[in-house]
């Protein structure tokens, strides 16, 4: 909706200047000439999407390379060059400059409307409203007497100091623009580096308070200044009375009219709770922002109210009181925040091209000299001098007050008082209202140099104050990179290092896994490397602990231990054992008894409570409704593939496991069998008859022997096919396994329906099982290692994701062991070793480790369940489960 409104505006109100224009003067080709401009008006949708594809680069470069400079002073330095560009290179077949000329005299009001509401939403949302309702006098403070302080103090600079003659109302109007501060740049640093709370919820609260604060003056203000223009219905003789009557209309109007949208968006909300509906969750999304922007729309246009203070108003309130009547609030948080970043991309792109036109044209004109410079830069110091008295004179008020503060806090609130996103869009609607009047041209040079003034402290402090934010709230000691905090990160550290050989257990308990080179997992996940034998003895404890019975399989362990040196305390262990060995032999077969009458029960009240489930269901599904249900769970094991890192790099693979579930669906809503693994290489035949008729030519042969050596193509197709059948296999192996839990035991038909799809199961299984064959065991052996390493080092990944979720851990610290372990990722999907180091060969891995892996697992569980490990479900229970003992076979 707001991009539509970003692309649509300007080229409606270029198209419809051109249309009156054209009938005003009679021109008779006024049909060519309106096809002509309709075609220029065009434009104007390059200019946002171009802006957005930049500010991705740009992002992309700062993330990875340049992390110390702020986003938005690059859009803004980016806008600059293009405005100074357009300004002085005069190329109408330049669609990019074009476009850039449609947007630099949008309309103030809709420039306030397109992009001040989704802003204001989103950070009056994303505040703590505890700690805000704590700080509330504190932020009050900040907001409006420091801000009318502020807007006098600069009013007087603007009226003694610089050399303009500008009008009181005129200094004062200055004055309330540069009163507005922007957190965005150090907003994102704060929770980076860990910043304390009451930091983050002042400068928040006060950018927040302090933005509606300064439009209120403003609107008081520039209506006494548009007065001065003697231009017919703009502008207001507003006296001290009025004024100080509109202030109050315009704030306690606004929060009135904010709780009135508010409370009206909660009822929206209340009615909309079917929380498993993906497309009401979706219209509860579209609803918060149709209700920020129509808010904001009545508040400011309608009733003569503060539009910002009413939509900041119903931000609050639905964090307050509507959290609970939110179905996704990660969809809805996810939705606000693409919404500021491309609200923040545009404007501040937009503001730097505005910008650079100005100092362009002023110099060209020489209406903004050296001279103007100097005394910007004079502007940039006295303001940063301004906010230090300011807040040296409140300290000791707001350090007893509210959450208090503290010196080295206040040092940081007053360098973070950065210019941004509503200091320009104010100035460039003023700019843009005067010019639009046709006012006398000493005004429009007044506001323009009055932008150009805002634009350049802006500048400076994005550029200036972005970029020395970092080191300064370090060198004050506000994050929490002490000494404690490096233990609790040492100790995560430790902790997702357990979480990868947790997962590493688990992989080994799956037949899959049984030939994984445990060289080859050591040469690529370095956390390993120095794994002992009671680390994973407690791993496979834990996994025996926390698995059921009736579904625990003992970890594939025999060409693991080889690799682990044996520990003092595995040696008086296998002596402990020979004395025990007696009383162990004794108690086996009694115990072994009580396990089988265990799993017999269990097993028969799974049965039970599957079959209750299905009786109620009605009929008895068909062979055909049980196999489109087998597809459905295919696709969710192929989903957890991608989740579980095994297929993170193989994106054409992924698209055709996917793929070839979709022709299998149709082909089986036709009455045709389970036939997925026919689709899966169909779409290598294209390519393959391709190939075969390019060997028929010599030339083509030779070419395609020449790209296969140079790109390594041989060892691709046959990585991707080895990948192809074990993705494969592992999907048929997961639905079947699930299947099997969820219909066996019911009555006769629908079992048999459920046996027909597991035997078709079978055969495609088998058939992506012949591939492998056609591959040496070390080839398979390779790729098997290698997603092995994979999901292990994606676990860990995810693991710390959940720290930084639960706010364990900030982001600055995940991403330094983040990067190091997408590292180690990339290493393993372009590894091409043959042989890795300390590899054992396969001769080493003997018979005679049997007892000692038994010794093993016996040693990880606990005395009167160990003999569990030995026993598997009965003969007369394994014949219920259907094609389950196939997928035990590697």
């Amino acid at each position: 909706m707001l991009c539509f409104m970003l692309f649509w505006l300007p080229t409606a109100q270029a198209a419809e200047d051109t249309h009156n224009s054209s009938i005003i003067t009679g021109d008779p080709h006024f049909e060519e000439a309106e096809e002509e401009e309709h075609i220029e008006s065009a434009y104007a949708v390059l200019f946002p999407s171009f802006t957005l594809t930049l500010g991705v680069c740009v992002f992309l470069l700062l993330s990875r390379y340049i992390h110390a400079l702020p986003y938005t002073a690059v859009m803004f330095i980016l806008g600059t060059i293009m405005g100074i560009g357009a300004e002085l290179i005069d190329n109408t077949k330049d669609h990019i400059n074009e476009s850039i000329r449609l947007w630099i005299p949008i309309d103030s009001e809709v420039l306030l409307l397109v992009f001040l509401p989704g802003l204001i939403f989103k950070d009056s949302f994303g505040l703590n409203v505890h700690l805000f309702r704590m700080a509330t006098t504190q932020c009050l403070i900040f907001a409006f007497p420091l801000v009318l302080a502020g807007t006098a103090l600069t009013a007087l600079i603007a009226k003694y100091i610089f050399p303009y003659d500008w009008s009181l109302d005129l200094c004062f109007t200055f004055g309330s623009i540069l009163a507005a501060t922007d957190p965005v740049a150090v907003a994102a640093l704060m929770e980076q580096v860990g910043a304390p709370p009451r930091l983050k919820i002042h400068i928040s609260g006060e950018a927040l308070l302090n933005d509606g604060a300064a439009i209120v003056f403003f609107s008081i203000f520039s209506k006494r200044f548009y007065y001065l223009l003697n231009v017919e219905g703009l502008g207001e003789d507003v006296g001290w009375a009025t004024g100080i009557a509109l202030f109050f209309q315009k704030s306690l109007g606004g929060v009135a009219i904010g709780l009135f949208f508010g409370l009206g968006l909660l009822l929206f909300l209340r009615l909309l709770n079917r929380r498993f509906n993906r497309e009401e969750n979706v219209v509860e999304v579209m609803g918060t922002a149709a209700i920020a922007y129509t808010g904001y729309y009545v508040s400011d246009f309608v009733w003569a109210t503060s539009g910002v203070i009413s939509t900041m108003t119903t931000g609050l309130v639905v964090k307050f009181l509507g959290r609970a009547f939110i179905n996704d609030l990660k969809l809805l948080d996810d939705f606000w925040t693409l919404m500021e970043h491309i609200l923040n991309t545009v404007l501040f792109t937009l503001g730097g091209v505005v910008w650079g036109a100005v100092i362009a044209r002023g110099e060209r004109d020489g209406v903004f000299t050296a001279k103007d410079w100097g005394y910007m830069l004079l502007l940039y110091v006295l303001l940063h001098l301004m906010r230090v008295l300011q807040f040296l004179a409140v300290y000791p008020v707001t350090k007893r007050i509210g959450l208090s503060t503290n010196m080295a806090e206040t040092a940081f609130q007053v360098f973070g008082g950065l210019r941004g996103a509503v200091g320009i869009a104010l100035a460039l609607a003023l700019d843009n209202r005067v010019n639009a009047a046709g006012a006398d041209p000493i005004f429009a040079e007044q506001t323009t140099t009055l932008f150009a003034m805002v634009g350049g402290v802006a500048f400076l402090t994005l550029v200036i104050n972005g970029v020395l934010a970092a080191p300064l709230i370090r060198y004050l000691g506000l994050t929490q990179s002490t000494e404690a905090r490096e233990k609790i990160i040492n100790a995560y550290e430790t902790r997702y290092k357990l979480a990868m050989i947790d997962e590493m257990v688990r992989l080994l308990t799956q037949p899959r896994f049984i030939m994984v080179n445990f060289a080859l997992v050591k040469h690529h996940v370095p956390l390993l490397r120095d794994l002992t034998r009671q680390q994973l003895r407690d791993a496979v404890e834990k996994y025996r602990e926390t698995t059921p019975a009736e579904d625990y399989k003992p970890p594939f362990l025999k060409r693991i231990l080889p690799y682990l040196p044996e520990d003092a305390e595995e040696k008086l262990y296998q002596q402990k054992r020979i004395l025990d060995q007696t009383e162990d032999v004794l108690d086996t077969e009694a115990y072994a008894r009580k396990l089988r009458h265990d799993q017999r029960t269990k097993l028969r009240r799974r049965r039970r409570q599957s079959s209750m489930r299905f009786m109620m269901s009605g009929e008895p599904l068909t062979a055909m409704e049980m196999r489109l249900l087998f597809i459905s769970i295919m696709k969710a094991a192929y989903d957890q593939q991608v989740n579980d890192g095994e297929l993170a790099d193989q994106e054409f693979l992924t698209v055709s496991l996917h793929q070839s579930l979709d022709f299998a669906e149709d082909a089986v809503s036709k009455g045709q069998p389970l036939q997925d693994w026919d689709y899966v290489t169909f779409v290598d035949g294209p390519v393959q008859s391709a190939y075969k008729h390019a060997k028929k030519s010599s030339l083509m042969k030779k070419f395609f022997e020449t790209a296969s050596s140079g790109l390594n193509l041989k060892h691709k197709v046959k990585t991707l096919d080895i990948e192809r059948s074990l993705a494969f296999m592992e999907a048929h192996r997961w639905a079947a396994d699930y299947f099997l839990k969820e219909f066996q035991g019911v009555d006769k038909e629908l079992a048999e329906a459920g046996k027909y799809v597991l035997m078709e199961s079978q055969i495609q299984w088998k058939k992506a099982a012949a591939v492998l064959e056609k591959y040496d065991e070390k080839d398979v052996t390779d790729v098997v290692s290698h997603k092995f390493c994979s999901i292990v080092l994606n676990s860990a990944v995810k693991y710390i994701e959940k720290l930084v979720e639960v706010g364990l851990m900030n982001e600055s610290e995940a991403e330094h062991h983040v990067e190091e372990i997408e590292h180690y990722l990339k290493d393993v999907h372009t590894c091409r070793n043959f042989d890795h180091p300390g590899e054992l060969p396969v001769a080493s891995y003997n018979d005679q480790q049997e007892q000692e892996i038994s010794q093993f697992h016996l040693r990880a569980t606990p005395k009167r369940s160990q003999h569990s490990t030995s026993h598997s479900i009965p003969e007369e229970e394994e014949e219920a489960h259907p094609g389950s003992s196939f997928f035990l076979a590697s």
